[in-house]
């Protein structure tokens, strides 16, 4: 194994972390039988709602699965070559996105359910 596989390693740790974490918080305050949105219009309102227990693991679970695949692709190519350097870019860069989006989607469902009064304190 390189270096690049490491870090890259590393990086799928901190941002599956960091999901599993901020899941962890939201679950405290969302009351189990509140119906979270998962997704919104263009305009703010909830489209489509799940329950707590399917919305807040889907994300950081849909990005496990795809950081196995990834990791699975960067044991399969040969270290030191472009094709390693571009499979670690990809690797870093779907790391952030999918922990930033988790972040954006969970501060937006929160403040949604704020708004209608069904969080805990």
């Amino acid at each position: 194994m390189n270096w690049l596989g490491i870090v890259g390693d590393a990086l799928w740790i901190v941002s599956l972390s960091i999901m599993a974490g901020a899941s962890q918080r939201a679950w405290g305050r969302v009351p189990p039988e509140t119906r979270m949105p998962l997704q919104f219009a263009r305009d703010g309102r909830a489209i489509m709602r799940v329950p707590r227990h399917i919305a807040l693991p889907l994300i950081p679970a849909i990005a496990f699965v795809l950081s196995v695949m990834l990791l699975w692709q960067n044991r399969q190519t040969a270290p030191g070559t472009s094709d390693a350097l571009v499979l670690f870019g990809v690797r870093a860069t779907l790391a952030g996105v999918f922990a930033l989006y988790h972040l954006r989607w969970l501060s937006a469902a929160l403040a949604q359910l704020d708004q209608e009064g069904a969080l805990r304190s």
